[in-house]
């Protein structure tokens, strides 16, 4: 489970949801997901790979809590869950900028060239 944090996420959750998103099937899932809810048998025709291979992948964008399963008579639709996507938006975004107090990569370099102290 994605532990809820602001600023920071642990570095287990960033990894879980690297890997979700490092296959491009499941990134094409979660593109169609955006538009609507579907079920397993959907998702395959419009992928056009086996029911056995979307509940596989769905297994992993469940794990990274990028999706929800919801029960509707005999079948499950899954769509994206918005509040994680939220926070990883967020996440992403933070972990990208550069801030203005931004020290150089080589900063820390320089200063044990030097014999300086950090």
């Amino acid at each position: 489970m994605l532990k809820q944090k602001t600023a920071t996420h642990a570095p287990e959750d960033v990894a879980r949801l690297c890997r979700a998103l490092s296959v491009e099937t499941r990134v094409r899932m979660l593109a169609l997901l955006q538009r609507r809810s579907m079920c397993v048998g959907a998702l395959a025709r419009a992928l056009g790979i086996t029911d056995a291979a979307v509940s596989q992948h769905l297994r992993v964008l469940r794990d990274a809590e990028l999706v929800i399963a919801e029960r509707r008579g005999h079948f499950v639709h899954y769509t994206i869950d918005p509040d994680t996507v939220d926070r990883w938006q967020h996440a992403v975004v933070g972990l990208l900028s550069i801030g203005d107090e931004h020290t150089p990569a080589n900063a820390d370099c320089e200063m044990t060239r030097r014999g300086g102290e950090r």
